[in-house]
C-alpha cells in the first residue's frame, strides 16, 4: 500500500494529500493543531505539507526532517519553473 501512496505522490501531491485529509485522519491527528495549515499545505506547497505530515505522525527524525526539506526544494523548484515557463510563453508572443 506504500508503494499506491508513493505513486499517487509523485503524480499528484495534492491528489494524495486531499484523499488522505478527506478519507483518513492522517493529516489530522498528529501533524497539525487546527485545519488551516493542511489547507495552505494543500494550496501552497503540498509536497512539504506531505512531509510534515508524516514527520507529525511518525515523529520526527532524520529521515522525516530531510522529506520535509526536500518537499521544499520540489514545491520551490515547480514554482519557478512555472514561472520560467510563462515568462518564456509572453516573450515568444511579443
Amino acid at each position: 500500500m506504500g508503494c499506491l501512496y508513493l505513486l499517487v505522490a509523485l503524480i499528484s501531491p495534492r491528489l494524495l494529500l486531499g484523499g488522505l485529509w478527506f478519507f483518513t485522519g492522517y493529516v489530522r491527528p498528529g501533524a497539525f493543531q487546527s485545519f488551516l495549515w493542511p489547507l495552505l499545505g494543500l494550496i501552497f506547497m503540498p509536497w512539504l505539507t506531505l512531509g510534515l505530515v508524516w514527520g507529525g505522525n511518525v515523529g520526527f527524525g532524520p529521515l522525516q526532517i530531510a522529506a520535509c526539506v526536500i518537499g521544499g526544494i520540489m514545491d520551490v523548484t515547480a514554482h519557478s519553473d512555472a514561472e520560467r515557463r510563462r515568462r518564456r510563453a509572453n516573450r515568444n508572443s511579443n
